[in-house]
């Protein structure tokens, strides 16, 4: 079996749409996932970007684009009630059931209750009874989960991944390649089938030419209309 890493946030779309293709992949292509739940809105301020749900025109095209996806892989799509939305309580509680050989059952539950369902995740009476009919114990699940030690795993989790590279979710990281995006799938299964050549001298080339402009601080229209 190969070991790939996914990197995900319950308030991705994205990564709602990957989890529920994982167990078919990894059977087609002998995968055996290692769930890494991390803070999206953390990666997104370490490398100075910025989430689609935050452009107006982005919100409105990912929303039209993640209902088309979700009809061609025929997975129901219903979304939370508000978007984007505070997710650290529901990656706190995959934080805690992490190292159970189950976690991402888990974790597609979490994912499906919110953008399947409609689910809200930040409601605590929903996390529990996600959990608890996933088979988990749900006991104390607010205290447990928001444990100091829960707390610095999910955080430590995700300074790994900015110290890696990981700029969005979900990625996935083959022995250190990265592959993001659910509709990058299709290029994780080349490299795992041997269909997809080795790029990285080339890559390494392309990275190395110098930039030949950067934008401006000035506003670009107001820029062309001044040159």
């Amino acid at each position: 079996m190969t070991r790939i890493k996914v990197y995900f946030d319950f308030v991705s779309p994205y990564s709602y749409l990957a989890l529920t293709q994982l167990a078919a992949f990894g059977a087609r292509h002998g995968v055996a996932w290692e769930p890494m739940p991390v803070f999206y809105a953390a990666l997104l301020d370490a490398h100075h970007l910025v989430g689609p749900a935050e452009s107006r025109v982005k919100r409105h095209y990912t929303l039209n684009d993640i209902l088309r996806a979700a009809a061609l892989l025929g997975v129901p799509l219903v979304g939370p009630p508000t978007h984007p939305f505070r997710s650290l309580e529901a990656l706190r509680v995959a934080t805690l059931f992490g190292d159970d050989p189950r976690a991402l059952d888990l974790d597609v539950a979490l994912s499906s209750a919110c953008w399947g369902e409609g689910r809200d995740l930040t409601d605590w009476e929903v996390l529990t009874g996600v959990v608890d009919r996933a088979g988990f114990d749900a006991r104390d699940l607010e205290a447990r989960a928001s444990a100091p030690a829960v707390k610095a795993a999910l955080r430590d989790r995700t300074t790994a991944a900015i110290e890696a590279g990981v700029f969005g979710v979900p990625t996935f990281d083959l022995d250190g390649e990265r592959f993001w995006g659910h509709d990058r799938m299709e290029h994780l299964a080349a490299r795992l089938d041997g269909r997809l050549p080795d790029l990285a001298e080339r890559a390494a080339v392309l990275e190395g030419r110098p930039r030949g402009s950067d934008r401006p601080t000035a506003p670009i229209l107001q820029e062309l209309k001044e040159r």
